[in-house]
């Protein structure tokens, strides 16, 4: 038995006696924190939310111990304004951060500063490149990204990054941000759990950025699509790479249950958006705001403390932050965030619920689709100021971090004309088929003026409401390299 297996199986086993041997709930106060964030998981590609194919046992076997949000979603399809976000609890428009150099208000409350102020050591460890700008890192004891621009297959090293943080500060609450790459593109999976998932692979592999994203709308012409044995390889390839990552997130666990810290750590798993697979057209992220592009999964762990449950309603990952906050008992000013704390002590415990106000998404990269998005109970709203279908958006991709022809860039207003809409009703309609603009008028009127309304405090507030923000060519060389390595610019 090699010591990866020893170490899983520990981890498991640990586990397993913790479920069988509950007391009452203990306060999570001063628990340790780990935000594990897995890029572009989608939450129904695992079991925890109804996936046929085992891509997470592990994970899975922490949600069943935990509390499961059953309609999480991430407030952008893009990395940098969702993470932006989940480290603010503020929305992209309104400080949270937005465009291709979204990051948090220099003088944002995050949840890393919090909790450096209250004694905890700190730590982001990252296999992506998206996260090294000092207002992300703003807050964080120790720092370390990846090397290697858009490498797959780095989960366990990150995992053994963060063990020997805990190794080095052994006497100190701490709170770690560990964001996993994989199974963001381009579904590079090690060969094992590729064969798992494909025993007789596709005669040809298609790239989803080099091959497919370029020819999408002609690939799906020819047959592309569910059941065509190159798209069902691409769709394997992103679940293997999925159960790395669960791999990996074991071996963390291996690492707590080794140093003794298990018991008194609270873990949060989520992602900062999901992926698309031809639901609408298209293939990948950051561009839409549809289902597929903003579903995750958001479970939260805390052994001894909160007893499993599962969570109905609608919550976001801007919630992620004043909810931690409250559990962990960290002094904060719940003005200060546009998320909610999702729980309320009770005589007994803990109250699980999601907020009353509606969902707002945003994604406002100038040079894609810009668009923001309402859900209030089963209604969900789409207003883009940018809009290209998807027989456009491979020109963009090529185009987009080009100066224009006399050299200038052209400010582009975010909060501009509405170029185009959609409504549906998602009780009737989950999958976001038929657009009702034309034949819902009065709840369209309620769902607009929700969104101005938004648009009002995020002015109020101070928030840059020209639209004015920085495209692709006013990047550093580096970052659009970074960009370029994770195959949103070519």
């Amino acid at each position: 038995m090699t010591c990866t297996s020893r170490l899983l199986g520990l981890a498991a086993l640990l586990l397993g006696a913790a479920c069988s041997q509950r007391e009452a709930p203990a306060a999570p106060a001063r628990y340790s924190l780990i935000v594990v964030n897995i890029d572009s998981l989608r939450a129904d590609h695992l079991g925890t939310y109804g996936y046929t194919r085992n891509t997470s046992p592990f994970i899975d076997s922490l949600a069943r111990q935990g509390v499961v949000f059953e309609r999480a979603l991430a407030n952008s399809s893009f990395t940098r304004e969702s993470v932006a976000t989940l480290f603010s609890g503020r929305l992209p428009s309104h400080g949270g951060g937005s465009g291709w150099n979204a990051r948090p208000a220099p003088d944002a409350p995050t949840l890393a500063r919090l909790l450096r102020a209250a004694g905890y050591a700190t730590g982001l460890f990252s296999n992506t490149t998206m996260l090294t700008d000092p207002t992300f890192t703003a807050g964080f004891d120790e720092v370390e990204h990846s090397s290697t621009w858009g490498v797959s297959r780095a989960g366990a090293r990150l995992s053994a990054h963060a063990v020997e943080f805990l190794r080095r500060h052994p006497d100190r609450p701490f709170m770690l941000y560990l964001h996993y790459l994989d199974p963001h593109g381009p579904y590079d999976p090690p060969d094992d759990l590729y064969r798992a998932f494909v025993p007789h692979p596709a005669a040809t592999s298609l790239d989803v950025y080099r091959d497919v994203r370029p020819r999408c709308v002609e690939l799906v012409r020819e047959g592309f699509g569910p059941g065509e044995s190159r798209f069902e390889d691409m769709v394997a390839r992103y679940d293997a790479e999925i159960a790395d990552t669960d791999r990996a997130v074991a071996l963390l666990f291996a690492g707590l249950d080794e140093l003794g810290r298990r018991d008194r750590t609270m873990v949060v798993v989520t992602a900062d958006h999901g992926e698309e697979f031809l639901e609408h057209g298209f293939v990948e992220h950051a561009w839409t705001l549809y289902d597929e592009s903003l579903r995750v999964p958001l479970v939260l762990w805390a052994p001894g403390a909160l007893p499993p449950e599962r969570v109905p309603g609608l919550v976001s990952t801007v919630d992620i932050t004043p909810t931690l906050l409250r559990l962990l008992e960290i002094p904060h000013r719940p003005s200060e965030f546009d998320g909610s704390a999702l729980v309320e002590p009770t005589a007994d415990g803990y109250r699980f619920a999601a907020p009353a106000h509606p969902y707002i998404g945003e994604l406002l990269i100038a040079g894609r689709n810009v668009l923001r998005t309402i859900v209030s109970g089963e209604w969900k709203y789409i207003a883009a100021q940018r809009w290209l279908a998807p027989a456009a958006r491979p020109a963009a991709v090529a185009h987009q971090d080009w100066p224009s022809p006399d050299g200038e860039r052209r400010p582009f207003d975010l909060w501009g004309p509405v170029v185009h809409e959609e409504l549906y009703d998602l009780a009737a309609d989950p999958r976001e088929q038929r657009n009702l603009v034309s034949t819902a008028p009065a709840k369209l009127d309620e769902l607009r003026a929700f969104l101005a309304a938004y648009r009002a405090r995020a002015q109020a507030a101070g928030a840059d409401s020209t639209g004015n923000f920085p495209a692709s060519q006013d990047l550093s060389p580096a970052d659009r390299e970074r960009l370029r390595s994770l195959g949103y610019v070519e």
